[in-house]
């Protein structure tokens, strides 16, 4: 895809000091697909556990940048056996190489995926006049 940078692709820890200990989270970077109309570009991201009011979508001149939470579910369901799902952060980021309307960009979370609709502005055609 020409018209869009991914950047950041890979799981990383971040480590973050506090007053008196240094804390390690996981930063997760969702898989990503990246569709493209002639009216918008469609992105669909995996966030599986990550409820919709822990997401921050934000896009600051051609930066599109995605992040999430991750807080697994604490209730008392059984003994642990295994417990690979932890907390974490979700977070990715894009450079979008095309003119669009950040102002009318949509979301909606389905299922785990978040569905993300950025309408493309039509490029503006301007005539210059010769002057004589």
């Amino acid at each position: 895809m020409n018209t869009l940078t991914k950047e950041n692709h890979g799981n990383v820890s971040e480590t973050v000091e506090g007053k008196d200990q240094k804390l390690t989270t996981r930063v997760y970077s969702p898989n990503v697909d990246v569709l493209e109309t002639e009216e918008a570009i469609l992105f669909f991201i995996e966030m599986p556990g990550v409820d919709q009011s822990s997401v921050d979508i934000s896009i600051e001149k051609d930066q599109l940048i995605l992040e999430g939470k991750f807080v697994p579910v604490e209730e008392s369901r059984g003994q642990v056996r295994l417990a690979e799902y932890k907390e974490g952060n979700y977070y990715r980021k894009f450079t979008i190489g095309k003119a669009i309307h950040s102002d009318k960009a949509t979301g909606k979370m389905k299922n785990g995926i978040l569905e993300l609709t950025i309408p493309k502005m039509e490029p503006k055609k301007t005539k210059i006049e010769i002057q004589k």
